[in-house]
């Protein structure tokens, strides 16, 4: 068996792994690193490939993916909200990026024409190889999987991005591992550190939006529409806010897909409830009117490079009565990240010091250094801990937990090849 590392394992972006054994191969995951021009993974002939495997409905995860079905045709294993949520995104993808792209939304409907929806803990055969793969859940977002792949009497464990923490939205990753394995592929995001206790970063975030509504302002939240739009929706809720929630954009969308896979969700009738008060604006004729209104609004982007948040956010940014709420990672370059660390808002053709209030909430669907611990403890045998999808930061804190544990490391560069003794 062969593993090669067409993505960035150095970055968080990019994600693509190529695994080969007698001649065949699967690629799990195959996404592009958000920058302008999107970049993508190196190429990989579709003709030579037997199964796609998508791990979760990100941009960094699916990205590319479409580019792989421009000529051929192979099967795509996944989720069920996985392609659906993949549909929403890439269909905004082309929208905002469609000049950089090698590929156009009918290419998106061939790949999903090869689907084929794959339940946690159900093994299964790639066609023509000797692959045996199984999918666990992997708590990052709704429909998230980890990966097991045996070929050539070894096994590979892929966690992909992972939460072993319970959320409003999610239960926490499967790490019930019985087999032993002898590479496990892991995300180093925060290797580096541990989040706030959940249920503290919730009092304070709560704490804080009730000021703000209190003080007659509005609440801006500029959320991912995947997940984290719903898990701050239902923090709203569950902690007892009972002022006006907007919801904007794609976010309403994803909503209706994620109650259409209940079995996917920990508690559905929750969002069913918290969804159904909730006030949607799908129309500038209605956003124009609730930005000025004192209530929370929920709205993607959740880096404030696009979306309904960036009309939002250049309409409230001025009056100091107002906040607002970044409640995800904010990628260097990215206005979000110009806004938390300099104050400053940089959004199409607006650009100035704010005077709302601006707070940042660490609401990650990624576990932290003591998940990643966790992970690592609950393995037996002797495999390699290869540590990908982190900056250097998260890669060095993550090699030296598994170091501390006994583990050996390795950790690949983009076009690194392992193969197996």
């Amino acid at each position: 068996m062969k593993v090669k590392f067409l993505g960035s394992p150095e970055v968080v972006g990019r994600a693509a792994i190529l695994v080969s054994s007698g001649g065949k191969n699967i690629i799990m995951d195959y996404g592009v690193e958000m920058t302008r021009p999107p970049k993508f993974p190196i190429s990989f002939p579709p003709k030579d490939l037997h199964a796609l495997i998508l791990t979760h409905a990100h941009l960094d995860h699916i990205g590319a993916s479409p580019y792989l079905y421009v000529s051929w045709g192979m099967p795509l294993y996944l989720t069920k909200p996985t392609l659906e949520l993949s549909e929403v995104l890439i269909k905004d993808f082309i929208k905002l990026s469609g000049e950089y792209l090698p590929y156009e939304f009918i290419d998106f409907t061939y790949m999903a024409q090869n689907a084929e929806f794959v339940d946690y803990r159900r093994e299964f055969k790639v066609p023509g190889t000797d692959f045996k793969v199984e999918f666990r859940d992997a708590g990052h977002i709704p429909g998230s999987v980890q990966v097991i792949v045996t070929a050539d009497n070894k096994k590979i464990l892929y966690t992909s991005d992972m939460n072993t923490y319970e959320t409003r939205l999610q239960k926490p990753a499967d790490l019930d591992f019985d087999e032993e394995f002898d590479m496990v592929i892991i995300e180093s995001t925060y290797g580096y550190k541990d989040h706030p206790k959940r249920s503290n970063l919730e009092k304070a975030f709560i704490e804080k939006v009730r000021e703000v509504i209190e003080d007659k302002g509005t609440v801006l939240v500029p959320a991912f529409a995947v997940a984290r739009s719903q898990e701050i929706l239902l923090v709203l809720r569950s902690r007892g806010f009972d002022g006006k929630i907007v919801m904007d954009g794609m976010a309403l969308e994803v909503t209706e897909i994620l109650l259409r896979n209940k079995e996917f969700i920990k508690s559905p009738r929750s969002l069913k409830k918290a969804f159904g008060r909730v006030k949607k604006v799908r129309r500038w004729r209605e956003r124009r009117k609730v930005v000025k209104e004192n209530c929370v609004i929920i709205a993607p982007a959740g880096m404030l490079g696009g979306g309904a948040a960036v009309f939002y956010l250049s309409k409230i940014y001025k009056n100091p009565k107002n906040g607002i709420f970044l409640v995800g990672y904010q990628a260097p370059g990215t206005p979000g990240r110009t806004l938390l660390e300099e104050g400053v808002v940089q959004v199409e053709d607006v650009t100035g010091k704010t005077k709302a209030k601006k707070y940042y909430f660490e609401f990650s669907s990624h576990t932290d250094r003591s998940g990643l611990k966790e992970v690592l403890s609950r393995l037996s045998g002797d495999p390699v801990i290869t540590i990908v999808h982190g900056e250097e930061e998260g890669r060095l804190g993550l090699k030296e937990v598994a170091e501390e544990l006994g583990f050996k490391t390795y950790l690949p560069e983009t076009g690194d090849l392992y193969v197996f003794d």
